[in-house]
């Protein structure tokens, strides 16, 4: 029997007809559906509820030592962070600068060698300001600088109500920080010339520079409220 004795009679068009726009519309119900009854947000960002958030970190370092450098001279130095270092899935919270000397050659208190230090972030993605700070070796760390890419970041582990997608995003670095960073750092070398003894008298000094870039990668668990059936 070949399809067209097959649909000859009346039923059997009508079966047809209907098979086909079953066809038609079976698509279009289950497209309507999570709409009609309230689950599109649901869809979209994930189950909402309670649950543990946890924060995985790691670090990017570079530390360079300038050469002697004399009263008033100038050395610049370049950090660069490019969506590679950081790595799938991964933000970045935060980008710190130090820079440390030690004076041997102070011929005395207040007389200690120093450095002025500025940045220079305008080759970095996002709004940032650029920094100034400076200050005396006799303490190691004599400037220091830091960018907080995302507010609140603090890597602690917490509780948070809501979707897994609404957690997420207040924790995303929307792609800031890449790019160079730089940092141009003045000498302030006092005249150790008349110390005494003689080998321990300079008029130069060194500086080391340690850019810090905090890496991090969130989880997040359901809190699951285990219901203690002697007191239900």
């Amino acid at each position: 029997m070949d399809l067209a004795e097959m649909f000859q009679d009346r039923r059997s068009q009508t079966m047809l007809g209907g098979s086909i726009l079953f066809m038609f519309l079976f698509p279009i119900y289950f497209t309507m559906v999570p709409g009609l009854v309230g689950l599109d947000d649901a869809s979209s960002t994930g189950p909402s509820g309670k649950w543990t958030v946890s924060f995985t970190e790691e670090t990017l370092t570079q530390t360079d030592t300038t050469d002697a450098l004399s009263d008033g001279d100038t050395h610049e130095d370049t950090f660069v962070i490019t969506e590679e270092m950081i790595g799938d899935n991964k933000n970045l919270a935060s980008v710190t600068i130090t820079i440390e000397c030690q004076d041997q050659g102070a011929v005395g208190p207040g007389q200690n060698n120093g450095v002025d230090a500025s940045s220079d972030v305008s080759g970095v993605s996002g709004e940032l300001a650029d920094q100034t700070d400076g200050g005396g070796c006799g303490n190691g760390i004599a400037a220091s600088m830091t960018w907080n890419l995302i507010d609140g970041y603090d890597g602690q582990d917490y509780e948070a109500d809501g979707t897994e997608a609404e957690i997420r995003s207040g924790w995303m670095d929307s792609d800031n920080g890449r790019g160079d960073w730089i940092v141009e750092l003045t000498a302030d070398v006092q005249n150790d010339a008349v110390g005494f003894p003689p080998f321990l008298s300079s008029d130069d000094q060194t500086y080391d520079i340690t850019w810090t870039a905090v890496i991090f990668e969130v989880s997040m668990e359901p809190v699951v409220d285990i219901e203690d059936p002697t007191t239900a």
